[in-house]
Order: structure tokens, then C-alpha cells, then sequence
């Protein structure tokens, strides 16, 4: 029998104001631009204010850092891959139909440059969509097409494939690497050097010369390739920190953004004016345009308060950057210094980037757990996966080590961790299992 009964819950009830306000804090130096832009072009009310300030001297090494570091954060090609691979097609001899299915196959390419489609269900959607009646056989064709062109790999439908692909097109005299990938691909895969070797008779060194050289080959033969067609993407720091006179500075780096006012036009249009509609019109505005400058100057504040406190727990690591001088530190730790709520310090430094002279990099990174060594000190776990790091760099590649033997090294620097906090730190660093770093 179901028990009926009664309980309270307080719900905090979010403004539309207040929803807002929140979206403008999340969103990042480049996204803000745009946001200032949509919303000069809504609302009349609203104008650009032409401002003029005086640069001092450490303002002006700020912004010449960010030029020289933007420069080198260039995220991926100009070019998509489909347009290089359509580009290629005029050298092709090919009739109008099959051209029309080897750039339907391009477009259904995943960035990676992969086909991750069944033929069949590609026939089903070429007859639905573009009432194309076409056979298996002759995607098939098509796709065979897709596969003889470069970057070699591309129109694959799993990684197998792609190296197979690789391996004809550019090393078409690697008969053994070709059998291995072809017929041993799950012991190659497993780094199973004894029972390839076994079954291919080779000897070991034999047997190293081929995983070489698959090595060699490009699992992610599209990657690099813009994922749209807009041009150049560039990480944008919405921060800079510089170490200045013996003090940390930070900088809001909002000199691209533009300064906005409340127009005095309309102000005083609503003074004057005595047609109800207009007055009603202007007042909806106004009170708009007033609340979105403030909202922009609260957002000013709370993400240079937030990034301050940041900077006071931190001072030694943004002075040295050196991770070992990175302290333990919480979302709550903030929260309690600036007295906000963990979501507000979460929304700042979620998608947040911000420069040094060792980098530039998401505020969120700083954010770690703590961990008390025997002698009592308080570290960062930052510091126990840098320690991991360096161990299995420097561990004997032939006989790598387990996630046991990891624990056991790491407690003798007196991090005693369990084995699976080893392999959660290790699946952290995107560092593989033993058996999948041997070498030969």
C-alpha cells in the first residue's frame, strides 16, 4: 500500500532579470562582444559611448602580452575538410550522378573524417530525402572514391580501415604491416608482442620496425581541418595576470568591448513627449537599456572580485608556475571569501581563460582537491598527478608499470593513494593502461 504524506521544500524563484544577468556572467570576453552588439541593435535606447583613456605603462605590457600570446593560439585550419576534399574531385573522371554521392559521402564525414554511417542506411536516406534511387554497390563505388583521396584515411568506417587505407596509399611495399592490420588487428591493438611474433614468425625487432611504422599513420585523418567555414578561430584570455614591481596585477581584458550609455535623446524624448504609446514604448526601453549597462557593470565586478580571490590564495603558483606552489582550492573556498554562491564562482570560472607568463589556460584549472602527506603539509592532488606523470615518463617501456606498482612508487614520495585513485588520476592525465604502453 502507497504512504501519502506531506513535505516542505523551499525553491529559489530566478527572475528573468536575474536568469540574464547569470548568462552574462557565464559567457566569455568573446561571446560578451556580441551579446553588447544584438543588444545596441535592439534597443535604440541604447548607444555606443565614445571613450578615450590613457594606457599607463603596465596596462601596455598587459595587452603587448596578449598579442604575442594570442598569436600562437590559432585552434584549427581556415579550410574545412570537405571543401579539400571537394576540391580534389575536379581531377576525377567521373559521370554527374557519382559525383552527386561522393560529395553527398564527404558532407556525412564526421570531423575526424570518419563514415560512421551504415551503406544501407545512406541508400534509405538518399531515396527518402533526395528521391535518388541507389544501390549498396554503387555507394560502395563512391566510397571507394572518398578513400583515394588525401588526407589518406578519410571515408574509413573504423580506425582498422583508416590505417589499411594509410598503409596502401603510402606505404604500398609494407606487405607485413598490412597483414597485421588486416588479419592481427585485436593483438596489435592489445600490444600482444609475443603471440604476433609467434604467428608471424618474426623476431622481435622485425616486429617493432612494423608498429613504427602504423604509428607513424594518422588515426584522426581529418582532424586540423576547420570545423566550419567562418575562418580563424582564436582562444581569447578574459584575463591577465602580470607579475609588476614585486605585486600581481589582473586586467579585465574588455578593451574590445565596447563602452555602452543610455541615450540622453530619448531621455529627454520621454520628458517631452505626451503621447501615451510613445511613453510607454520609451519607458519599456529605457528601463532595459539601464538595467543591461548595470548588468554589465556588476559583471565587471564580480568577475574581478572572484579572480582576485583567486589571485590571493594563488600568489605564489601565478608568480613561480610552478605547479608544486598550487594550492588545495575549492569552488567553496571562494564562494566563502567573496560571499556568493558556488554556482556564481562556478559560471565565472567554467569557461574563463586567463593569461600569464607561463600560459594561458581556464580559470577552472586551478581548482583542485586537497591531500595531507604524512608530515602534515597540505598539497594539491595537482601535485600527486604531476608526481604520477613523471613516474610512468620515466617508467621502462617494455615492462611498463601497473597501477599497483604506481601506488606503491607514490607512496614512497609519501603520497600513499589507493590503486584506484591511481587510475582515476591516470584516466585524468588521458594516460593509458600498462599493457597498452608497452613497447617493444
Amino acid at each position: 500500500m502507497n504512504k501519502q504524506r506531506l513535505q516542505q521544500k523551499q525553491y529559489q524563484n530566478l527572475s528573468p532579470q536575474q536568469i540574464q544577468f547569470l548568462g552574462l556572467l557565464q559567457i566569455p570576453i568573446v561571446a560578451l562582444e556580441k551579446r553588447i552588439e544584438e543588444e545596441l541593435e535592439e534597443n535604440p535606447t541604447l548607444e555606443e559611448e565614445e571613450e578615450q583613456k590613457e594606457i599607463n605603462l603596465s596596462e601596455r605590457s598587459i595587452q603587448q602580452h596578449n598579442k604575442d600570446d594570442i598569436q600562437f593560439q590559432i585552434e584549427d585550419k581556415s579550410e574545412s575538410l570537405s571543401d579539400y576534399l571537394s576540391q580534389q574531385l575536379i581531377a576525377v573522371d567521373i559521370d554527374e550522378k557519382q559525383l552527386f554521392l561522393v560529395n553527398y559521402l564527404i558532407n556525412s564525414l564526421d570531423d575526424n573524417g570518419f563514415l560512421n554511417r551504415d551503406l544501407h542506411s545512406i541508400t534509405s536516406d538518399l531515396l527518402i530525402s533526395n528521391s535518388l534511387d541507389v544501390n549498396e554497390q554503387q555507394v560502395r563505388n563512391a566510397l571507394e572514391i572518398v578513400q583515394q583521396l588525401e588526407p589518406f584515411g578519410v571515408g574509413a568506417r573504423n580506425l582498422q580501415e583508416c590505417l589499411l587505407i594509410q598503409i596502401k596509399n603510402i606505404h604500398p611495399e609494407k606487405e607485413l604491416e598490412k597483414e597485421i592490420i588486416s588479419n592481427y588487428y585485436i593483438p596489435f591493438s592489445n600490444k600482444n608482442f609475443e603471440y604476433l611474433a609467434k604467428q608471424l614468425k618474426l623476431n622481435l625487432n622485425s616486429l617493432k620496425k612494423a608498429y613504427l611504422t602504423i604509428e607513424s599513420l594518422n588515426p584522426m585523418p581529418g582532424n586540423g581541418f576547420s570545423k566550419n567555414t567562418e575562418g580563424i578561430t582564436y582562444v581569447y584570455p578574459d584575463f591577465s595576470v602580470v607579475f609588476n614591481d614585486g605585486k600581481l596585477e589582473l586586467k579585465l581584458n574588455n578593451s574590445n568591448v565596447k563602452p555602452i550609455k543610455v541615450s540622453t535623446y530619448y531621455q529627454n524624448m520621454l520628458k517631452e513627449t505626451s503621447d501615451e504609446a510613445t511613453k510607454k514604448f520609451l519607458v519599456d526601453k529605457l528601463d532595459k537599456a539601464n538595467w543591461f549597462k548595470d548588468a554589465i557593470a556588476k559583471r565587471n565586478d564580480t568577475l574581478k572580485n572572484v579572480v582576485t580571490a583567486i589571485l590571493g590564495i594563488q600568489e605564489s603558483y601565478f608568480i613561480s608556475g610552478n605547479e608544486k606552489d598550487l594550492k588545495p582550492m575549492k569552488l567553496a573556498d571562494i564562494a566563502q571569501i567573496v560571499n556568493m554562491d558556488i554556482s556564481t564562482i562556478s559560471r565565472v570560472s567554467n569557461s574563463k581563460y586567463i593569461a600569464t607568463n607561463f600560459g594561458t589556460f581556464k580559470l577552472k584549472e586551478l581548482f583542485s582537491e586537497a591531500y595531507r602527506k604524512d608530515n602534515g603539509e597540505i598539497i594539491s592532488t595537482k601535485e600527486i598527478k604531476k608526481r604520477l606523470q613523471e613516474i610512468i615518463v620515466s617508467e621502462d617501456k617494455i615492462n611498463p608499470l601497473t597501477d599497483e606498482k604506481l601506488a606503491q612508487l607514490l607512496g614512497k614520495d609519501d603520497y600513499h593513494i589507493a590503486r584506484r585513485t591511481v587510475a582515476k588520476y591516470r584516466e585524468n592525465l588521458n594516460i593509458q593502461i600498462a599493457k597498452l604502453r608497452r613497447e617493444i
